[in-house]
């Protein structure tokens, strides 16, 4: 009877070995998940910044500019073409303005500043970074922020990813084949819907504060659902 008594006790190392490698193993999942969205969510705001910092920026010229940093400088363009397009239930109004050095380019504006404006009419322009940033005429704006392509293609990818380790930390102890497939396309749809969402707000001109709070809660509201599904497969 002894014997077999001390047959039996030495498992229970290698099921509580067994049980700190997979804690280890789903802690590091989840630490890399929420490491590679905190990189997202940052290279999200330094590409707001790109598109937005000209609206706190001084001066050139001025005593409130510090040397060194960037400033926003005013000058005067001239209306030379307006143009209307439509595309499916969409309408697009377009501005062609001439500069100081007579070079002209178009600008997308929104509705009231197309109206708010004429051919030959003047209007500023807020130069930043040596492109411009806005055009306003009339007490009307619209902004140019361009379109950040490759930063927001960085946080898309970083956000699917970090979804992506993040779900396999949470359910690590049913990972298989179909839950791995399943958390995967799911950061590729994340993925997917950062990219869009990025382009949106980064031009939308909300606060910082609101900019960043919805990427973070939808971010949050998708990994606790792929969690929840995955945990259901």
């Amino acid at each position: 009877m002894s014997a077999r008594t001390r047959d039996t006790k030495p498992p229970a190392r290698p099921r509580r070995s067994a049980a700190i490698a997979r804690a280890v193993a789903q802690g590091l999942f989840l630490l890399a998940g929420l490491a590679t969205t905190v990189l997202g969510f940052s290279r999200f705001a330094d590409a707001n910044d790109v598109v937005n910092a000209y609206r706190t920026a001084p001066a050139c010229g001025t005593a409130a500019r510090a040397p060194g940093t960037d400033c926003v400088r005013h000058q005067t363009g001239k209306v030379t073409e307006r143009h209307i397009a439509s595309g499916g239930d969409s309408t697009y109004y377009y501005v062609t303005v001439a500069d100081e050095t007579a070079a002209t380019h178009r600008y997308e504006a929104n509705q009231d500043f197309y109206y708010a404006t004429e051919t030959g009419r003047d209007v500023d322009l807020t130069v930043f970074r040596g492109r411009v940033a806005e055009l306003s005429s009339n007490g009307e704006h619209t902004q140019n922020p361009g379109t950040p392509w490759l930063a927001c293609l960085e946080v898309s990818l970083l956000a699917g990813l970090g979804l992506a380790l993040a779900v396999h930390g949470l359910t690590w102890s049913r990972m298989g084949t179909r839950v791995t497939s399943f958390a995967s396309a799911m950061g590729v749809f994340v993925a997917a819907m950062a990219l869009l969402g990025c382009l949106v707000l980064v031009s939308s001109q909300l606060p910082i504060a609101a900019t960043l709070a919805i990427p973070v809660l939808g971010w949050l509201f998708m990994t606790a659902c792929v969690t929840v599904a995955t945990r259901d497969r």
